[in-house]
């Protein structure tokens, strides 16, 4: 068995074998919903290949920067993870999982999100991370939502037209994903979570005198719910005014005939929260999706530097002696951190560290992770 990077042509038996260990009847090909994985123009995914040169295992690696505010993030999302049923118990996932991870490295990555949890990413010491809310929209709280300016937005379906405007919005966000119209629009158009969750994705925008205030694309169902105990429609991607995308959320709902809609909300995004549970909508609170690993701490903590207030290096220590830990330091106390704690402690408000910190550390946002940039 041969392991090693994929080249271009080699990627449509890539999505071949992802939609035979993935596919639904009826659901689009995962060639069409990850671009970034299988038409990537470079590929950065790996594959176990027998002699006679069939892909039999798959890990999709693809490459992006976060920005926050000043700060740019380079990592990496690994996604599609799969291995041919007659090939299975060979320990090929393991052995693709370490590939990925020092492609990473060389990569100069901070950080690898994994859109799964499964023991095979937490023995390599994948951890949860960060904080986001998610709110279940019902009728009765959208027609909260619609109760105060309602005329104020103009609410439309999304046009060709509008591409610049929602990429504005998106540049202008932080944190959010580095990309261009042309990447918004092949992301938009690829659907990923619609496809995998069987639905459709719709987009709508708002507009206050004439300019885009706002913009939602969402995950509904193919025919409108019957009744609440169907799975849900979601909320992929937003962003603009938090009232408009509050009136986008209702609108989307109300027009769709949706009985539910899942609007996960991170933890930074407060005024749309506070929009959504002053309108009734039910919350509960866990970690951002997936996993994340810890590509390089040097690079996390030098490429976080403008968010952290003051010069990493004079609070935190890392000792890769016997395995990687971080001594933080603050007035005369010490604090030893693992890998785990280190990332509960930059990107989790409600991180039990935080008292360890220094007065002016801030905790560090960062998008959710099954949005339109879903691997």
């Amino acid at each position: 068995m041969k392991i090693r990077l994929l080249n271009s042509n080699e990627l449509q038996q890539a999505a071949d074998l992802s939609d035979l260990v993935f596919g639904k009847p009826g659901q689009p090909s995962m060639g069409k919903s990850f671009p970034a994985l299988f038409h990537p123009g470079v590929s950065h995914s790996y594959g176990a290949f027998t002699d006679e040169g069939e892909l039999v295992a798959f890990m999709g690696l693809a490459p992006d920067v976060v920005r926050i505010g000043e700060a740019r993030l380079n990592v990496f999302s690994i996604g599609s993870v799969c291995t041919h049923p007659d090939f299975r118990g060979q320990n090929l996932a393991s052995t693709l999982l370490a590939e990925c991870m020092e492609h990473a490295r060389r990569s100069g990555a901070s950080l690898v999100f994994v859109s799964g949890g499964r023991s095979l990413y937490r023995r390599a010491g994948c951890y949860d991370f960060g904080r986001v809310h998610y709110a279940m929209l019902d009728r009765s709280s959208a027609a909260a939502l619609l109760q105060p300016d309602t005329d104020e937005w103009s609410i439309s379906p999304m046009r060709p037209e509008d591409t610049f405007g929602i990429s504005a919005i998106l540049s202008g966000a932080s944190p959010a994903y580095e990309q261009g119209p042309a990447q918004l629009l092949t992301l938009l158009g690829s659907s990923a979570i619609a496809d995998i969750t069987m639905m459709r994705q719709e987009t709508l925008t708002a507009r206050k005198d004439g300019a885009i205030a706002a913009f939602l694309a969402a995950a509904v169902p193919t025919a409108p719910e019957s009744s609440t105990s169907g799975e849900p429609a979601k909320a992929v991607e937003w962003g603009g005014h938090p009232q408009a995308v509050a009136r986008l959320l209702a609108e989307m709902l109300q027009r769709h005939r949706i009985q539910r809609l899942e609007v996960p909300v991170p933890w930074q995004e407060q005024a749309l929260l506070k929009l959504l549970q002053q309108a009734g909508a039910a919350v509960q609170s866990g970690p951002n999706s997936g996993t994340v690993w810890i590509a390089d701490a040097h690079s996390l903590l030098t490429q976080c530097s403008p968010l952290l207030k003051v010069d990493w290096q004079s609070f935190i220590r890392i000792d890769e002696a016997g395995g990687r830990s971080y001594t933080v330091t603050n007035k005369g106390q010490e604090l030893v951190l693992d890998d785990s704690g280190l990332l509960s402690l930059l990107f989790d408000p409600e991180s039990p560290h935080l008292a360890g910190a220094p007065e002016d550390f801030c905790t560090i946002p960062l998008p959710y992770l099954s949005g339109l940039h879903y691997i």
